[in-house]
């Protein structure tokens, strides 16, 4: 086992009380937009369908309205989905796969997910998919069978029990772990819930199965998955690690370029080994730290620890992704947790979409969105417009401020957070540095100034921000320097060349290219 280093992890990150209106101005590059070869750098984004955008008028997204709009998510500079379950299920969030072979009929056809796939492509968009195989639906046919008769083929697909004092055990997760058999005296494993009955994947034929299910995918040009609950194959570490081990040779053989994308919710020391089998995994620790750190109003080592984490997993395996994300479909959107702080969200943003990695951003995060638990609140339809109501999709109530978030009236705002998430992402895509160039801190005279340094090859670009009361100095490298992107309350002007010396002004952001 590589040695681990030390990680900080109850460190706050960042303040961010920003002072009055902003005025947000991006200098145009002279470069182009990169074009990406794999996965490391793009920026994705995490779509609930039934959410998103509905094409045929029966108020629930589907695959062809993600279609629709992929000029949109183009603009923004998106350069890969990833698509929340699809597949037939039984409930609205499609975590209980009834059949893995076919599209939720809400959602389309197979056809439809064929034709987002090439048009993705045709735009440099790669597209990942949910694959839920930690469990089925109590609707699959596979359990209905086994469920009925002891003697099934299919009975061993699942996990049984006549133990029925494990009636009220709890699983790892605290949870519930079994679930009655109707009114039989029998248990079935259900840590996630009693509709969702666990795979046995200590029977081969259940490994092999799902095997199928990712080639069938891979053979439709799906560019990889997400993997849902990837801890939780088994209950021990040793065997999971195995498991993806076998999983993703298998997946490489169909396909040398797909991509596994494992959700591991744990500290990085507990999780750092799924990192030399997966391709990437999400780190909820770096988005929770960011947070805290602003709501707290104050700063620490945001830059050391993400390296330190980073450094970790690829001693795992050298090319091995990091996932910077703030918060996702199963956590409170960033807005609440920001108290709806509009600055405080800015803040947030501009850190971690210039983090190392491939940041994933949530729906309706670029917007402003809103919602917290119960789950359904956390999925609300996306805003594309606050006047004409019949854009946006009603598989729900909205509880959004529609006037506030909507698509269209930020569009209007030169000073909207879309307009910041599209200005940052397109200098990602632009500059290398900021997409796979490497990390450093920077030292800053005080503990509410916050600075890090990208450099790839020759490029070098600091991303600095002043939080205080006052105006502060940072001391970079020597040389002069480019201002690429700027946020000045009213009363500033956007200065375009620095030298080594940079004067920050109350609030200000600031990301400057290094000339010479």
């Amino acid at each position: 086992m590589p040695k681990k280093k030390l990680i900080f992890l109850g460190s706050t990150v960042i303040v961010a009380i920003l002072v009055g209106a902003f005025i947000w101005k991006v200098m145009t590059p002279k470069k182009v937009e990169t074009a990406y070869k794999n996965y490391e750098g793009r920026v994705f984004y995490e779509i609930f369908v039934r959410a998103f955008n509905d094409s045929n008028n029966d108020g629930i997204g589907d695959l062809k309205g993600i279609t629709a709009k992929l000029d949109y998510l183009e603009d923004l500079g998106i350069r890969g989905l990833w698509l929340m379950p699809i597949t037939k299920a039984t409930s609205y969030h499609g975590y209980d796969t009834e059949d893995y072979y076919q599209i939720d009929e809400d959602y389309g056809t197979l056809e439809d997910l064929k034709e987002l796939i090439k048009e993705a492509h045709k735009r440099d968009i790669k597209v990942v998919m949910d694959l839920v195989i930690n469990h089925t639906s109590s609707q699959h046919p596979y359990f209905k069978e086994a469920s009925k008769d002891e003697k099934s083929a299919y009975r061993d697909y699942y996990i049984w029990t006549t133990d029925m004092s494990k009636e009220f055990e709890r699983s790892p997760m605290a949870t519930m772990a079994w679930a009655r058999n109707g009114t039989k005296q029998e248990l079935y494993y259900a840590m996630f819930d009693k509709g969702m009955p666990e795979l046995n994947y200590d029977n081969p034929k259940v490994e092999e199965e799902m095997k199928q299910v990712a080639k069938y995918y891979l053979d439709m040009d799906i560019d990889g998955f997400r993997l849902d609950a990837a801890k939780w194959i088994y209950n021990e570490k040793e065997k999971n690690i195995d498991f993806w081990n076998r999983f993703q040779e298998y997946v490489h053989e169909q396909s040398p370029e797909a991509i596994l994308i494992g959700e591991v919710w744990d500290a990085p020391y507990n999780i750092c080994e799924y990192a030399g089998v997966l391709d990437s995994f999400f780190d909820f620790n770096v988005g929770e730290s960011i947070l805290n750190g602003i709501n707290n109003g104050s700063l620490s080592n945001v830059v050391y620890n993400y390296k330190m984490i980073e450094e970790m997993y690829k001693e795992e395996k050298a090319s091995f992704v990091l996932a910077p994300f703030l918060t996702n479909h199963d956590q409170n959107r960033v807005m609440n947790i920001l108290r709806e702080d509009t600055d405080k969200m800015k803040v947030a943003a501009a850190i971690y979409l210039t983090l190392p990695g491939t940041p994933f951003v949530y729906y309706g995060e670029e917007i402003g969105m809103t919602g917290a638990k119960p789950d359904e609140h956390i999925r609300e339809p996306f805003i594309w417009s606050g006047t004409d109501r019949e854009q946006n999709t009603t598989w729900i109530d909205s509880t959004n401020d529609v006037a506030k978030v909507a698509l269209d009236t930020q569009i209007e705002d030169s000073g909207s957070l879309y307009h910041l998430y599209r200005e940052i992402i397109h200098l990602r895509n632009t500059y290398q540095a900021l997409s796979i160039g490497d990390i450093e801190e920077v030292k800053t005279p005080n503990g509410k100034v916050f600075a890090m340094k990208r450099a790839y090859e020759n490029e070098v670009i600091y991303i600095v921000a002043n939080l205080n009361n006052e105006q502060q100095e940072v001391i970079l490298d020597e040389g002069t320097y480019k201002a690429l992107f700027s946020s000045l309350n009213d009363q500033g002007q956007l200065d375009t060349q620095y030298n080594n010396q940079v004067t920050l002004k109350t609030g200000e952001i600031l990301i400057v290219l290094k000339q010479n």
